[in-house]
Formats: structure tokens, sequence, C-alpha cells
């Protein structure tokens, strides 16, 4: 099956962007959330203009679409209105292309935002309720013990909320009343239908003595199994009015609460001190990577789940006795499929709070983009994508001298393929309507590759080959400017920041150019990679002009002598908040454009020969006919400013 066809059938919106945002790609989920197409509006920000038909909303979404989304990746949710003036929550998440162009998911978070904002105030209003009602209120747990009582009832009895949450409700009553009470809540939930609400007059034990009070019980669950928790509310007997006001409250609240469980999308745990899992509330829908039930309650957790056992094992201490919360994923081989992040809290008396979330589907969606981006380019066969007007969006590497993306196909034929190559054309639809098509490239045997690709590829292929061999012999002259003394790690590490270096200063094909902040971000992310910092743009933040460029033979050494200010920087861990460094991109007014990189908050470059390196970064400087400076000579670790004439074309 085409990769296209596979695209255009996901649940969610996917948009592929190029370095300049030109539109790669979008599939028909993006077009069918919104109404609109990307390519019919001109563009991402033609199309976002239509979804916001407010002057100042649209200006917001547009600036957040540039800084935010286009040039730091992160993710954003933005209220659109549609083609049929229908508002939607939008979630965007954006991931930077090796080229400088983004793939772009869009997804409707509509019920999950209203889900979201129910909850939350759910628990504002029954905080409020609970913490400001004049009539004293007890949260007991399924076994009685006392979880949280509000300040009239802290009043009531006289005694602390540390030394209520030390006893059972129960130890609060009269021994009779209290066993009374027990078996006719038993009563209660046993019966079918009726009301599920309890009021009798108790003696209650308070610090001064007792007090004759008139007692509401409302457990919290649904009918017919026990209750998760109960709510026990206690008034004046000369409070009738109140009494009866405050029972339909208490109902309100119960429903609030139980529709706070059914909203919470996670399997949520209670486990004992000793691993016994105390009790659970699944998640509103069934898991098929995992299936809790009534046969998981006082077990051990590494019996149910052997998985979450280990994980208690390693992480119990720093919970019950560090009191931190600890975030963990957990994830199985490539034959399970499975993922989930779990985490670990503790919620007092000995216990902790398990809430995991299923990220199964998201692991999926994964793999699946990697497999299908992975067979397109990789395919031996020579292929490209055409738009519906004939117009080449795609070509894998196979066909890369053969076509470019923007170009006719038609005059691409008109122009004559070699001898003996024919054409298959597979026509893409949806909907009844043409989506473009996928073009097979074939020698006459079928299996050969296309020899237009060899006779275009030769002389790019040695133009290529000569400069990489001047890099090469550049790189190598470096080797004198090093102490022989230098430990073999610091060594391996230096000269691997500078191949890698060079390697990204290359260009993919006979380009004579090289767009300088793609260059810079990928070299950010190969940097941070090699020692172990996760991808550049979490520790390294690249702003500036997106339209300079370098020619290709500045190019290499100017890659080099930025990777070295970045190794100056990032090889040595320096604690501190915040990105570690800092690299600003701006036109100069002489001419070329200029940058400054600074290192983060507490953070410095760190010489361990600094004579050495010093010359070093001087002779690439010479190499790129710029000019670099400290901003403060009397502190030349805090930053550096690097000029760099125009480029030659």
């Amino acid at each position: 099956m085409d990769w296209s066809v596979i695209i255009n059938g996901l649940p969610y919106g996917l948009i592929v962007l190029g370095p300049k945002q030109e539109l790669r790609h979008e599939n028909a989920a993006c077009r069918q959330m919104s109404g609109y197409g990307v390519a019919e509006k001109g563009g991402v920000e033609g199309w976002l203009s239509a979804l916001c038909p407010d002057p100042v909303h649209r200006e917001k979404v547009i600036n957040s679409w540039r800084e935010h989304i286009w040039r730091t990746q992160l993710t954003r949710t933005f209220t659109l209105r549609t083609a049929d003036q229908k508002p939607k929550e939008i979630e965007f998440r954006s991931s930077l292309l090796r080229d400088g162009g983004i793939t772009l998911t869009i997804e409707d978070v509509t019920e999950a935002r209203r889900g979201e904002e129910t909850l939350r105030h759910g628990k504002l209003k029954f905080r409020a309720l609970f913490t400001h009602t004049r009539t004293g209120t007890v949260l007991v747990d399924r076994t009685g013990r006392i979880i949280d009582a509000n300040p009239a009832f802290l009043s009531l009895s006289g005694n602390t909320l540390k030394e209520l949450r030390l006893s059972t409700l129960s130890g609060l009553l009269h021994p009779d009343e209290g066993a009374a009470l027990g078996e006719a809540e038993d009563a209660m939930l046993a019966a079918e239908g009726g009301t599920r609400t309890l009021s009798r007059e108790v003696w209650l034990r308070t610090r001064a003595g007792e007090k004759r009070i008139r007692l509401t019980w409302c457990p919290v669950g649904e009918a017919p199994g026990p209750p998760s928790m109960a709510i026990y509310l206690f008034e004046a007997l000369d409070a009738d009015t109140v009494s009866e006001r405050l029972r339909a409250r208490l109902k309100t609240v119960s429903k609030k609460a139980q529709a706070l469980l059914n909203a919470v999308p996670d399997l949520i745990l209670l486990i004992d001190a000793d691993g016994t899992v105390a009790d659970y509330a699944p998640p509103p829908k069934p898991w098929k990577e995992l299936v809790p039930d009534d046969t998981w309650r006082m077990r051990p957790a590494a019996e149910v789940w052997p998985v979450l056992g280990n994980l208690l094992g390693q992480c119990r201490a720093q919970v019950l006795d560090e009191g931190r919360t600890v975030h963990a994923e957990v994830r199985g081989s490539e034959f399970d499929g499975y993922e989930f992040s779990v985490t670990l809290s503790s919620c007092g008396d000995g216990q902790i709070l398990v809430v995991v979330r299923n990220l199964s589907g998201t692991r999926a969606m994964r793999e699946r983009d990697l497999w299908q981006g992975a067979a397109f380019a990789n395919a031996p066969l020579p292929m490209v994508r055409l738009d519906p007007r004939g117009i080449i969006v795609e070509a894998n590497a196979a066909a890369a001298m053969i076509g470019k993306k923007g170009q006719d196909f038609s005059t691409l034929l008109a122009d004559g393929l070699p001898a003996g190559t024919t054409t298959e054309f597979l026509d893409l639809k949806q909907e009844g309507k043409p989506r473009g098509a996928i073009v097979f490239l074939k020698s006459a045997a079928g299996t050969e590759k296309i020899s237009i690709q060899r006779a275009l590829a030769t002389q790019p292929r040695e133009r290529r080959q000569h400069g990489f061999r001047n890099q090469l012999q550049l790189i190598t002259s470096l080797f004198s400017l090093e102490p022989q003394s230098a430990a073999a790690r610091e060594a391996f590490m230096k000269w691997q920041v500078r191949l890698r270096s060079m390697a990204q200063a290359c260009p993919y094909d006979d380009s004579t150019v090289v767009w300088v902040f793609p260059l810079l971000r990928n070299l950010a992310d190969e940097i941070c990679s090699l020692v172990g910092r996760g991808p550049g743009r979490r520790e390294v933040i690249v702003t500036g002009d997106e339209g300079l460029t370098l020619d290709v033979q500045t190019a290499a050494p100017f890659s080099l002598l930025i990777g070295e200010l970045m190794r100056l920087v990032l090889v040595t861990r320096q604690t501190g908040p915040g990105p570690e460094l800092y690299v600003n991109l701006r036109p100069n007014p002489g001419g070329g454009f200029q940058l400054t990189v600074r290192p983060g908050t507490h953070r410095t470059f760190v010489f361990t020969d600094r004579d050495a390196e010093i010359e070093t970064l001087e002779l690439l400087t010479e190499q790129i006919q710029g000019r670099l400076e400290p901003t403060d000579a009397e502190n030349p670790a805090k930053e550096w400013v690097l000029i760099v004439p125009q480029t030659r074309l």
C-alpha cells in the first residue's frame, strides 16, 4: 500500500513543511478537521488566519505559531473556528526535520480540554464547599480512617487534624452507636435501589466531653459495589432546616466526586507500604495492554503487575521516606509494544498513590511514522510523488538525481528520460477527489537503476569529493596544535565533534549554498547527542534570522568553528538552570552576518589548554575571513561574537 494513502487515513492531521514553510504534504484529516486546506489558503499562516476571524486573536495565534511552534518546536493548543464556524481546541505538535523543515501533527482536543476543565472546576468547588461550610464535615476512607476534616468539625470536636488522622470515625462515637451505624450502612449498601444516605442522632466524643449531634452519612461511589470513601456531616440538633439543605448539597458533592473519577483517563492505584494493592479505580475505557480487575485488591502489586512491583521496590524509600514524587516510563519490548507513564507519590498513612497513563497508542504512531518514512526514502525503485497539478512534491533517494521538488513532471517527460525508461502512475484519491499520484520509474529490465542517475551524479560527485578532501586536510592540520599530554577521552571527544561538524557542513546535493540556521540547529543536535545531553533544542537555543546562507567553501570552517565554541561549553557538565548555551544569528550592518554565542546561567567556556584552543579558534576564523572576539575582553569566558563577511556565491 502506498505510504501517502496510509497517511491520509490517519485519525489526526499531518502537515509537512519545508525550511521556508513551503507545504510538502497535508493529509485528509487536516482538511476534515478545519474545513479548509492549507494549500488552498496559501500556507499555514493563511490557513490559521482563515480559522481566526477575530483580528486580535488572529495576531496572537500567528505570533505563537512563529515563535513557539515553527522556531522552537513547542506544543501549543489554539481555539480555532472551522469552516462551519464551530469553535474547536486544536493541539499542534511539531518535530524538526534534518533539512530545517518540520512535521506538524494537529489533533482535536476539544473534548479532552472540556473534561480537564470539568475536573478542575469540580475539585475547586468540592474544596471550597468542604472548607467553608459551617457544618462539621469529615472525609473517611473505606476502612473507617479519617482522611480529612474541615475547620467546622475541628472546632466542634476540639481536636487537631493530625490527631483525627490517627483515629477512626467509630472511635469518636459511643461504642454501641458506632457498631449500630456500621450495621445500618452495610444494610443500606446491600439494599437494591433507594437512597444511599443515612441520618441519625449519635453521641460525639469531643475534648470537652460528649455532644448529642445529628450525623449524616453519604458514600462516594456507584452502587452496588462498596464505596471508596464516605462523607459524614455533623450538625446541631436544632439546625433541622440547615440539615436539609446540607443533605441536598451533600448529594450534589457526591455526584461531582463520582464525575471526577469518571473524567480521569488514567488507572489509579492505592498501594500500602508493604506493596499490597489497597484499592484501585480503573480507567473509564478498558485497556487491551493492561486489564485490572477486583482480584487486584489486597494482593501484592508484584503479583498482579510484576513491572509495577519492581518499580515500587526501587522507589519506595524515595516516595515514603523522602516525600518525593517519582515519574517513570514503563516500556515493553519491540514485540510487546506497550508503553505507560507511571507517577508515584505519598498520600499519607504510609500509602502510595500510583497514577498510570497509557501511552501505547502514541508509541504505535511514532513507530508507524518511522517505518513508513524509511520505506519510501530507502526504496531501491525510483519514486516521485506529484500533487494534483503534476508538480513533484517529494522524491526518494533513488530518484533524487532525476527529479527535484517543485519541478513540473510534464517538463521532465518532455525533455526525455533515458532510453528504455518506463513510467507507471498510481493515482491517489480521497473521497473521489484527486490527491496527486505516485510515479514509479523503471528501466527496460525492470530491476536496474536508471542510467541518467549515474550520468547526472558523476560531475557533482567529483566536485564534492574534491571539496571533501580539502576539508579533511584542514581538519588534519589542526592535529599539530594539540598538546601531546591530552587525555585520550578528551582528544577522542574533541575530534569526534570536529568530524561531525564537518559532516554537517557538506550539502546533500550539488547546491552551492548552505542555510546557516538549520546548520546551527543540526550541529547542536549532533554535539548534544555525542555528549549525552539529548536533542539539541533542549540544551542549545538557536534564534535569529532563518534566511541567511553561506557558500559551500566557507561552510566547512564555519561549522568547525561553531562546533569548537559549543564543545567548550557542552563537553564539561556545568550545573545551572535553563539551557546550557544560547546562539543568536542576525545580519551584520556591514554585510554578511553576526553570530553571538553565550553560555547559559552559571556556565562559562571551559578551556583545558587555553593557548592551543584559542589558536584553533583564530585559525578557523581566518579560514572564513571573519572576526571572533569576546564582548568583554576582561572576561572572555562569558560571551563571544563572530562576524562573518559576505558569502562568496
